[in-house]
């Protein structure tokens, strides 16, 4: 099962400090998040078995691309799921998937936990993600805000101006996987070999602008 650690993997060299190991509860309370490293690891666990719950069984775990659209194939594809099925002793891509999406999740902070980080009202914060410069994930009837959003005490500079342009159908693990994952197109140094992700893009100075056409074809 995905743990803390998981969650925030992949949230760009700047936040590696402490990889491998639990956060501190004063290291949550720093990015915003006033829950326990545990707490978070037991709703992990929650959403991810609700998740496997509604999963397909029989035919469809060995023919997974069957019954899907086109479309929905491609939704499913931008997502990071691999609907080739697997042989019998590779890892299952959709347990992989649901753990991911269930550690994302987890780790989001919720309304009230964004409002504090932001010093604004929760009001301020449904109003942002109503218009788009803050994303924001369904979790019953309230708002998550995935962590890949945040440094710290505060927004990733720039972040709303990207995020306003990103399709809303884009797959939660999509979007993260795009905003955390090096760009060959975003060049911080002449010798760089990968790039930076457009997190780090952001990060560094970079502007906002450069990365806005990339998140319209996600």
């Amino acid at each position: 099962m995905a743990t803390l650690t998981q969650a925030n993997a992949g949230l760009g060299s700047r936040q590696d400090e402490g990889s491998g190991s639990e956060l501190t509860e004063r290291e949550l309370r720093d990015r915003g998040i006033r829950r326990s490293s545990g707490e978070i690891e037991e709703d992990a666990r929650r959403f991810a078995s609700e998740i496997l719950l509604v999963l397909p069984t029989g035919r469809w775990v060995n023919e997974p691309a069957e019954g899907f659209s086109p479309e929905e194939e491609a939704f499913l594809k931008r997502g990071g799921l691999d609907l080739v099925p697997a042989g019998a002793d590779e890892p299952d891509p959709l347990s992989r998937t649901a753990a991911k999406y269930a550690a994302i999740i987890a780790a989001a902070l919720t309304t009230k936990e964004a409002a504090n980080l932001l010093g604004v009202s929760e009001g301020r914060v449904r109003q942002r993600l109503q218009n788009r410069t803050l994303y924001g994930m369904k979790s019953g009837r309230e708002n998550r805000l995935p962590v890949f959003q945040f440094d710290g005490d505060h927004e990733v500079r720039g972040v709303g101006e990207v995020l306003k342009h990103v399709d809303r159908t884009v797959h939660p693990v999509a979007l993260l996987n795009w905003f955390t994952s090096p760009n060959p197109d975003l060049q911080l140094y002449e010798d760089e070999h990968g790039g930076a992700s457009p997190r780090e893009w952001l990060l560094s100075g970079g502007s906002p602008a450069v990365l806005v056409p990339l998140a319209e074809v996600l």
